[in-house]
């Protein structure tokens, strides 16, 4: 039997949530048979695991709709998908799902699947007009949260297109570790995100400064580069922080799992905008109880009380309040921790992720003839 053939477009393989999941559903299809090449506009450090992985690449000119060169690049991406002659094209968002899909339809590929992994509060109206029209080419769109399945659904898209697949961890890399302090004896407190104004660092600070307050030891470790970082760090400055909070950069795989791992209380204080955020599946994998807002898909990992604690956003003092809460009684972290691990094991692994997008690509192969 002719194996199948998925090739993937992706805007980056900087480390990312969009990105690590292409990366791992690619690396996922390719155990499984399924001759895989992931396409991308912009290089990164996923590019080296992808290389070891034996993952075929190719560097894609990206496409814009304000840019003259656009026809050029739309052509020649579409020449090279119709030599390559996948069976699926698979996008990951607004900067992909245009070119992606229009691509796969010139070039008459049998299946082609967008995705929406986040709540683009961020696009234009224009922009949200080409995403809704990119979709009108895809034969399904999938998202990774039910909030987001509510959003597409709201900009006009079929349910019937939409199809829920969530995101996938590799639970073997997140090991859960009895004590969560720092060489010292001192307790962490620590946020993964990107510095971008959706994951909203300014409540972590002022939560932090408000938490140093009621217990003195505590110290704060943020992970996670970006545009807003500078402005981060002023903000601690600000706040009289500085001795406190320490900047670990961007870390990826056994360096990030290690590090969040010594988290006693990890946090996502973001105000909007999240899908399914990979940071709270890391940390709940790794035993660590989350304290995150109650925005977009947290909620369906976070059961209040149960998985962790939420809180709502733009609420530092709430924020502050139940990290001091799950300091001081570390039976109850214990027990949320416990039950977040218990919750990442039965329904968010990369073998389950990656078995749904390989039976969602035969149904649709077998439906197109």
């Amino acid at each position: 039997m002719k194996a199948m053939r998925v090739a993937h477009l992706v805007d980056s393989l900087n480390p990312g949530g969009t990105e690590r999941q292409c990366v791992e559903l690619a690396r996922g299809l390719a155990a499984r048979g399924v001759e895989t090449i992931v396409c991308y506009f912009r290089s990164g450090p996923l590019l080296s695991e992808m290389v070891r992985a034996r993952i075929a690449t190719q560097a894609v000119p990206s496409v814009s709709l304000r840019s003259v060169r656009t026809p050029v690049r739309m052509l020649r991406f579409t020449s090279f998908i119709r030599q390559w002659a996948p069976d699926v094209v698979q996008t990951y968002g607004f900067y992909t799902n245009f070119p992606g899909l229009l691509a796969g339809r010139l070039a008459r590929i049998p299946v082609r699947v967008a995705s929406r992994r986040e709540l683009v509060r961020y696009l234009t109206p224009a922009q949200r007009t080409v995403d809704r029209w990119a979709w009108s080419l895809a034969h399904r769109v999938v998202v990774n949260s039910v909030a987001v399945r509510r959003q597409v659904i709201a900009d006009g898209l079929d349910p019937a297109k939409v199809v829920v697949i969530r995101n996938g961890l590799d639970i073997q890399q997140h090991e859960p570790v009895a004590l969560r302090v720092d060489t010292n004896g001192t307790p962490i407190v620590g946020m993964v995100a990107h510095f971008r104004e959706q994951k909203d660092h300014a409540t972590f600070v002022l939560a932090a400064r408000r938490i140093a307050q009621l217990i003195p030891s505590v110290r704060f470790h943020l992970v996670g580069s970006g545009v807003l970082e500078d402005q981060v760090h002023e903000l601690v400055r600000s706040a009289g922080m500085s001795d406190r909070v320490d900047f670990l950069g961007s870390l990826e795989g056994d360096a990030l799992a290690l590090v969040v791992s010594k988290f006693r209380v990890s946090v996502l204080s973001s105000k909007d905008n999240e899908g399914l955020p990979n940071s709270v599946l890391e940390s709940m994998a790794c035993g660590v109880p989350v304290v995150g807002t109650a925005v977009g898909g947290t909620p369906e990992l976070i059961e209040d009380g149960v998985t962790g604690l939420l809180v709502p956003p733009r609420d530092p003092v709430a924020l502050a309040d139940r990290v001091v809460w799950l300091l001081k009684e570390p039976a109850v972290a214990h027990r949320l921790a416990e039950r977040g691990r218990h919750k990442v094991e039965q329904e968010f692994t990369i073998e389950r992720m990656v078995a749904q997008f390989h039976a969602l690509y035969r149904d649709l192969l077998e439906k197109a003839g």
